[in-house]
C-alpha cells in the first residue's frame, strides 16, 4: 500500500509558501500602472551638451538598472532631447526612494591611491592643495573625493528641552529634512551635559531614515562617560537619553576621518552641515568599475556586509600593477598607502595596501540594503551620463485606465476564470473536480511566485493569468483522454489511472519543454519587456507540471486507494472519427498563403500606423483644470478623468482629424484630494505629420497638438500665477565647484504649478537685453529651489530661484516685465508640452526579433533530437510562423494597434501553437513506432485520435479569450483580438499545415508511403 505522507507534505509546503508570499496581499501583490496608477518622475541629464551624449543609451542603461528582469510594470522613456521619464506602479515611499537612488547614482567606480604626506612626491602637492583655493583648484594629477558628511547642532539658547525629540528609537529634529535612507550606516552621537560638568555621550548606529526622523539601533550603543568608552545595549533609545544638549551625525563609510598623514579638508555648507574631502592621486590610466567581471554579496573580517569583486584580465593586470607600485617599500618608504574605493566620487572604503593584489577584493562599510543596491548598480553598469538628483517632476498619477474600463475588464476576467472550472467539472465529473483543485493550486502558486519576484499585475497580465488557466487544462485533458482510451480497452481502474498519466507524460513533457526552451532564449537575449513575459511564462509552466501531473496523480491514487473513486465517468463530444485531414492539404496551404500575403502586405503598407504609443512615442501636454469651472466643479476624480478623456478625443488637428491614440493620466501632489491636472498623450509626432504633409509646408506636431487642446478645453483651463519674493544675498563659500554668483542675489519665485525654469530664464534674458545688459545670459540663471525640511521633491517644483550678479533694481524690473509676458502667454495654460520617446526603443525591437528567431531555431533543434527528424522541427516552426503572420495580418486590417500587451499576446500565440503541434507529433511518433516510413494513414489516425483533445483544449482557451474580447472593455480588445486570431489559426495550422507538411517532407526523401489503414487506437 502506497503511503501519501511525503507527497501531501510537499503539496502543503508549496501551498504554505505561496500563501506566505502573498500575505498580506495589499503589500505583496503589486498592481500595474493601468490598474493602480503610480508615481511619475522626470529627470534632467547633466551631460546632454556633450557631442557623444545619446539619450537612448541612457534610457537603456536605466532599464537594466531599475527593471533588469522586466517583471515590474515600469515605463522608462526619453522626454525631449535631454530628459528621462519614469513611471512606477503604485509603490511605497521607500520603494520610490530606492528607485530614485538607483536613478541618480552614476555607478562610476574608481580605485585610487590616497595622497600621503610621507610620500616625497605627495608632500609638496598636499601643501599646495591645503592652501587657499586648493579645494577648487587641486594640483595637476590630483583630485578631491568626498570623504564624510558631519551634521552638528546645539540646543539654542532659551529653547525648551523638546527642541529635538526621541520617540522610542526615532530621533526627530523638526528643523531638518533627513532625506530617506541617506544616512544609513552613519553614527549619531547624543550629548548630554549634566550638572557638575560631566558630559555623557552616547553613539547609536543609524539603521534607517525618513524625511522626519533617524531610526537608531539601541542594541549597538557606545557610551562615553569622561574618557571611558563602553558598549551598551538598551531596549529603546528613549530609555538611554532623556535630555539632548547637542548632537553630531557622522556619515563616514570608509571610517577614516582624522588620519594625520592624509590631506583632508573641511567645507562648511551652512546649517551645521560640514563636508570633508580627501586628496587622491589621479592616475592617467585608472582602475575603474568597467573592468569588473563579477560582483557578489559577501562579508568582511568582522562578519559585516561587504561587496566582493573580481576583475577581468585587463583590470586584474592594471589593479595588480597599481597595488604592487604602492606596496610597502616600493617607493622608498615602509609605510602603507590607503587604496580608496570611490563610487560616484564618494570614498566607500579605504583599506591599506599591504601587498600586491591582482584580481579580486571586497568593499566594506555598508548595510545589507546598501550592499544589495550597490551590487545592482555595478551589475547594471555605469550610466553613460549623470542625472540631476532632484527630479524636475515628481507626482502621483491615477490609473491609466478609467474606473469603468477596469471594472469591465476585471468582471470579464472573473467570469472567464469561472467558466473553465465549471466546464471541467461538468464534462469530466470526479476527474474534473481533481483538475479544478490542481488549477486553483496552480493559480495560487503562480500568483505567489509573481508576488515573491515583485512582478506587477497589469490588466492584460491578469487576462494572461486567466488564459494560463485555460491552457493549463491541456495537460489534464491529455491525461483524461488517455484514461478514456484505457477504459475503452477494458483496463481496470488502477491501470486506467497509471497508464493515463504514464502515456500522456511524453506529450506533456515535450510541449512544456519546448515552451520553456523558448522562454529561456527570450530571457537570455530579449528586451526587458520580453524577459518579464518569459519569467512569468516559465514559472507558470513549472507549476503547471507540478499541479497537473504530480498533484493530480497523488489525488487520483489517494482517492482510488481509499475507495472513494469506483469508476471514471466522462462526457463525450465526439466518438471515433475517420476524417481524412491530409488529402485536401493543397487547398488549405493555398488559402493560408493568400491570407498571409494579404495580411503582411496590409501591415507593410501601413508602416508605423500599426503601432501604438509604446512603440512610436508621441506628444505630451499637461493641463490644469480650473476647479471652479462649471464642467469641472463637483466632479470626482474618476468623473474628471472621464471628462478630460472625452474632451481630448474631440480635439481636432488643423486638417480636421482627431488626435490619434490618446491616453490620459491624472496627476496629484501631496495634499490634493481630487486631481485637477492631467497628462494627455497622443502618438501624433513630427514623423507622422511629415508623412501626411504636402507642398513642402513646415509644421510642428507639438504646436498643433497644443493648439488642438487649447481650442477644445478653452476657459476650463486654470491660469498661471507667479509671485516674486524679496531677494537675499548669496554667501561666498569655498567649495569643490566655484559659485559664479557668490556675493550676488537670489530672488525667490512662487508658482501655482510647475513651469520649466528654462522658459522663465528665456523671458528674463530677453527683458535684460531690452535694458541693454551685455551678455545677459551670463548674469542670471533660474534654478529649482532647494527642498525645505517639510517639503517633498514634488512640492519644490512650485518654487524657483533667480540667481544673479546684477544690481537689485535692474533684475527686479526685468522680472516684472518677464512675469507680465509669462502671464499673457496662452501656451502657459499648458504646464508641459513636449515630445516623448517610445517605451520600447528601436534597437530593443530588433533585439526582440533576434531573440524570437533564435527561439525558433532552438525549437527546431529540440524537436529534431526528440523526434529524430529535422522535419518535425521544421513543421512545428512552420505552423508557429504561420500563426504569428495570420495574427499580424488580422491586426493590420483591424482598428487595433500593436502595443506592449499585444506583444505578450503574440508570444502567447507562439507558446499555444508549439504546445498544440507537439501533442499531435507525439501521437504520430507513438503510432509510427520504429518504422522508418510515414504514411498518410498514420497522420490521419493521429489527428483523429487527438481530435477530441484538440477541440476541448482549444474550446476552453477560446471561450476565455472570447469573454475577454466581448466584455473586457476597450483596454482588452486589442489584446484579446490578437489572441483570438492566433489561437484559431493555431488549431487550424496544427491540423492542416504542420501535420500534412510531414507527409511532403518524407515524400521528398522517399520515406513516405501512400494511404494505408492505420491502427484504430494507439498501442504501446
Amino acid at each position: 500500500m502506497k503511503h501519501f505522507g511525503r507527497p501531501f507534505a510537499l503539496i502543503a509546503l508549496a501551498t504554505a509558501l505561496a500563501l506566505l508570499a502573498i500575505y498580506p496581499p495589499r503589500e505583496k501583490i503589486k498592481l500595474g500602472i493601468d490598474l493602480s496608477g503610480g508615481t511619475i518622475l522626470v529627470y534632467q541629464a547633466k551631460d546632454a551638451d556633450r557631442p557623444e551624449f545619446d539619450i537612448n543609451e541612457l534610457v537603456a542603461a536605466l532599464k537594466r538598472r531599475i527593471n533588469p528582469d522586466g517583471t515590474q510594470d515600469i515605463i522608462i522613456r526619453e522626454v525631449g532631447q535631454d530628459r528621462v521619464e519614469i513611471i512606477l506602479p503604485k509603490a511605497s515611499e521607500e520603494e520610490v526612494e530606492e528607485v530614485k537612488r538607483k536613478m541618480t547614482a552614476v555607478g562610476a567606480m574608481q580605485f585610487r591611491v590616497l595622497a600621503d604626506r610621507r610620500d616625497q612626491e605627495d608632500a609638496p602637492r598636499i601643501e599646495r592643495a591645503m592652501a587657499e583655493g586648493g579645494l577648487s583648484n587641486p594640483p595637476p594629477r590630483y583630485a578631491w573625493a568626498k570623504l564624510a558628511e558631519i551634521v552638528t547642532a546645539k540646543k539654542p539658547a532659551g529653547a525648551s528641552s523638546d527642541w529635538v525629540r526621541i520617540e522610542g528609537n526615532r530621533f526627530i529634529d523638526p528643523s531638518r529634512n533627513w532625506e530617506r535612507d541617506r544616512y544609513v550606516g552613519a553614527g549619531l552621537t547624543l550629548i548630554d551635559e549634566e550638572p557638575g560638568g560631566t558630559t555623557r555621550r552616547i553613539t547609536f548606529p543609524v539603521i534607517a531614515s525618513d524625511a522626519n526622523s533617524l531610526i537608531l539601533d539601541p542594541q549597538r550603543a557606545q557610551v562615553r562617560e569622561g574618557n571611558r568608552l563602553v558598549n551598551r545595549k538598551f531596549a529603546r533609545v528613549s530609555d538611554a537619553v532623556r535630555d539632548v544638549d547637542q548632537y553630531q551625525l557622522v556619515l563616514n563609510p570608509s571610517r577614516i576621518l582624522d588620519d594625520p598623514y592624509l590631506a583632508i579638508r573641511s567645507v562648511d555648507r551652512g546649517n551645521g552641515v560640514e563636508e570633508r574631502y580627501v586628496l587622491y592621486k589621479a592616475e592617467a590610466q585608472p582602475v575603474t568599475g568597467d573592468m569588473l567581471e563579477r560582483v557578489y554579496p559577501t562579508e568582511d573580517s568582522r562578519l559585516q556586509p561587504a561587496v566582493g569583486f573580481v576583475f577581468r584580465p585587463q583590470g586584474a593586470n592594471r589593479f595588480g600593477r597599481l597595488t604592487r607600485e604602492y606596496s610597502p617599500g616600493q617607493r622608498g618608504g615602509d609605510f602603507q598607502y590607503h587604496l580608496a574605493i570611490l563610487l560616484d566620487d564618494l570614498v566607500m572604503s579605504a583599506p591599506v595596501i599591504r601587498q600586491e593584489i591582482r584580481d579580486n577584493g571586497i568593499i566594506e562599510g555598508m548595510t545589507p540594503r546598501q550592499r544589495d543596491e550597490l551590487i545592482d548598480i555595478l551589475r547594471a553598469g555605469k550610466l553613460p551620463a549623470s542625472i540631476d538628483p532632484i527630479p524636475l517632476q515628481q507626482e502621483s498619477i491615477g490609473p491609466t485606465l478609467g474606473r469603468d474600463t477596469i471594472e469591465k475588464g476585471l468582471r470579464a476576467i472573473l467570469v472567464s476564470m469561472c467558466v473553465v472550472p465549471l466546464f471541467m467539472i461538468a464534462y469530466y465529473r470526479f476527474a474534473g473536480v481533481i483538475a479544478v483543485i490542481a488549477l486553483v493550486l496552480n493559480t495560487l502558486l503562480l500568483v505567489g511566485s509573481m508576488a515573491w519576484t515583485r512582478s506587477s499585475f497589469t490588466l492584460p497580465g491578469l487576462a494572461g493569468l486567466a488564459l494560463t488557466i485555460g491552457m493549463a487544462v491541456d495537460a489534464n485533458v491529455l491525461i483524461f483522454e488517455r484514461m478514456r482510451e484505457e477504459k475503452a480497452r477494458g483496463a481496470n481502474l488502477g491501470t486506467q489511472i497509471r497508464n493515463g498519466f504514464g502515456r500522456a507524460w511524453s506529450a506533456i513533457l515535450d510541449s512544456n519543454l519546448t515552451t520553456v526552451l523558448t522562454a529561456a532564449i527570450l530571457w537570455a537575449i530579449g528586451t526587458e519587456e520580453i524577459k518579464g513575459f518569459a519569467t512569468t511564462l516559465t514559472i507558470g509552466l513549472v507549476w503547471n507540471l507540478f499541479t497537473a501531473v504530480y498533484v493530480s496523480r497523488v489525488l487520483f491514487e489517494f482517492c482510488y486507494q481509499k475507495g472513494w473513486l469506483k469508476r471514471l465517468n466522462f462526457a463525450q463530444i465526439l466518438g471515433k472519427t475517420e476524417i481524412n485531414f491530409v488529402r485536401p492539404r493543397r487547398i488549405f496551404q493555398l488559402i493560408s498563403l493568400i491570407l498571409i500575403v494579404l495580411g503582411v502586405a496590409s501591415f507593410v503598407s501601413q508602416g508605423g500606423r500599426n503601432f501604438n504609443i509604446d512603440f512610436t512615442g508621441g506628444t505630451l501636454v499637461t493641463i490644469a483644470l480650473d476647479p471652479n469651472h462649471p464642467d469641472v466643479a463637483g466632479k470626482t476624480e474618476a468623473q474628471r478623468l472621464a471628462w478630460v478623456r472625452q474632451q481630448a478625443s474631440q480635439a481636432r488637428l488643423p486638417d480636421g482629424s482627431p488626435l490619434p491614440n490618446i491616453t490620459v493620466e491624472s496627476l496629484t501632489v501631496t495634499g490634493e484630494k481630487v486631481a485637477s491636472r492631467f497628462n494627455i498623450r497622443t502618438s501624433y509626432t513630427d514623423q507622422e505629420l511629415s508623412a501626411s504633409a504636402t507642398g513642402g509646408e513646415r509644421r510642428n506636431a507639438a504646436l498643433e497638438v497644443q493648439q488642438a487642446i487649447l481650442d477644445q478645453f478653452g476657459d476650463a483651463l486654470a491660469r498661471l500665477s507667479l509671485r516674486i519674493g524679496d531677494p537675499v544675498p548669496i554667501p561666498k563659500v569655498e567649495g569643490t565647484t566655484p559659485d559664479r554668483f557668490a556675493g550676488g542675489l537670489e530672488f525667490p519665485i512662487e508658482l501655482n504649478r510647475p513651469v520649466n525654469p528654462e522658459r522663465i530664464q528665456q523671458e528674463l534674458v530677453d527683458a535684460l537685453s531690452k535694458e541693454r545688459i551685455d551678455a545677459p545670459a551670463s548674469h542670471v540663471e533660474v534654478v529649482r529651489a532647494p527642498r525645505s525640511s517639510s517639503e517633498s521633491d514634488s512640492e519644490t517644483q512650485h518654487r524657483l530661484l533667480v540667481r544673479t550678479d546684477l544690481e537689485r533694481d535692474v533684475v527686479a524690473k526685468a522680472l516684472e516685465s518677464a512675469r507680465d509676458r509669462l502671464l499673457a502667454d496662452r501656451a502657459l495654460m499648458l504646464e508641459r508640452r513636449e515630445s516623448f520617446g517610445a517605451a520600447v526603443a528601436r534597437d530593443t525591437q530588433t533585439l526582440a526579433l533576434v531573440a524570437i528567431v533564435l527561439s525558433w531555431l532552438a525549437i527546431i533543434a529540440y524537436v529534431w533530437i526528440r523526434f529524430k527528424s529535422i522535419g518535425f522541427g521544421l513543421a512545428a516552426v512552420l505552423a508557429l510562423v504561420h500563426d504569428v503572420l495570420i495574427a499580424l495580418g488580422a491586426v493590420a486590417i483591424s482598428p487595433y494597434k500593436i502595443d506592449l500587451p499585444m506583444i505578450a499576446a503574440f508570444l502567447t500565440i507562439i507558446g499555444f501553437s508549439v504546445n498544440d503541434t507537439i501533442v499531435i507529433f507525439d501521437r504520430i511518433r507513438e503510432i509510427r513506432g520504429k518504422s522508418p516510413h510515414l504514411t498518410e494513414g498514420i497522420v490521419n489516425a493521429a489527428l483523429n485520435q487527438t481530435l477530441s483533445r484538440t477541440i476541448l483544449t482549444s474550446l476552453t482557451a477560446l471561450v476565455v479569450v472570447a469573454i475577454l474580447y466581448a466584455f473586457g472593455g476597450e483596454s482588452l480588445k486589442g489584446f484579446s483580438f490578437c489572441l483570438l486570431a492566433g489561437m484559431i489559426s493555431g488549431v487550424y495550422s496544427t491540423v492542416y499545415i504542420a501535420s500534412p507538411f510531414l507527409i511532403d517532407w518524407y515524400k521528398a526523401r522517399g520515406s513516405a508511403r501512400p494511404q494505408t489503414p492505420a491502427p484504430a487506437a494507439a498501442s504501446r
